[in-house]
């Protein structure tokens, strides 16, 4: 836990301090951002199209109305469904990746390499990760919500009759720009935890092929529960406070 805290620590010590590695922050935007669109896209467009008729299917049995649709989705979608799907995939795709990646680097002594020319690992392998992850995951967060949204929208108009205009009147009445400044912090916070995590487990990995499973297996499922933990804690703490 300590060694966490000190990447963590350093990596907002680089941040500050430079150097910045705007190339490989870059690189690193392109492929957690763009090489996780198509996935992204695709899993959040049938989750706004499941939820809408699920919640119009529950609504309808127990009130016998499927008139405030919009409000549940639009508030639902924008401070959780929306949010929750991207980060979850990137921990599955990117954080497996990184830790793959960076416990092969300590398995093959590339790291310690990387010491013995006097380059700090943290500042070489955390950092461009830390930043291009929070950039892309805010960004991911923002199309799949607008992604989720349109789907919703699509299944509400043609399954339930709901005019276009008259689902936008009824969605604004619900939320708010608070909720979309909700949706952006959860998705930065869920951003710089996956690189952190990610690369933790890289550079404390074993040896052999074992180490490396092993490490990808234990960043994957501890980046998983500490995204749903923070996401309880800031959907709890912006409850309080909007």
């Amino acid at each position: 836990m300590i060694a966490v805290f000190h990447i963590f620590a350093k990596t907002l010590m680089t941040c500050i301090k430079g150097p910045h590695r705007p190339r490989e922050i870059l690189n690193h935007m392109y492929l957690m951002g763009i090489g996780s669109l198509p996935i992204i896209l695709v899993a959040t467009a049938f989750a706004g199209m499941v939820f809408t008729l699920e919640i119009a299917f529950h609504m309808d049995t127990a009130l016998h109305t499927v008139e405030m649709i919009p409000g549940f989705t639009g508030q639902f979608v924008l401070r959780e469904l929306g949010i929750a799907i991207p980060a979850l995939l990137l921990v599955a795709k990117v954080g497996a990746s990184t830790a793959a990646e960076v416990g092969t680097m300590k398995v093959t002594e590339q790291i310690d390499a990387l010491r013995l020319l006097q380059i700090d690992p943290i500042e070489y392998l955390v950092y461009p990760r830390f930043v291009a992850s929070i950039i892309a995951v805010a960004s991911l967060t923002i199309i799949s919500i607008f992604v989720t949204l349109v789907c919703a929208i699509s299944v509400a108009v043609l399954k339930y009759n709901f005019g276009f205009l008259e689902y936008l009147n009824s969605l604004t009445q619900f939320v708010s720009d608070k909720d979309l400044l909700c949706a952006l912090v959860k998705g930065m916070v869920f951003g710089a935890v996956i690189p952190i995590i990610s690369c933790y487990y890289g550079f404390y990995c074993k040896a052999g092929a074992e180490g490396v499973g092993n490490a990808t297996t234990n960043s994957v499922v501890t980046s998983t529960i500490l995204v749903i933990v923070l996401d309880f804690l800031l959907t709890f703490a912006f409850s309080m406070i909007l």
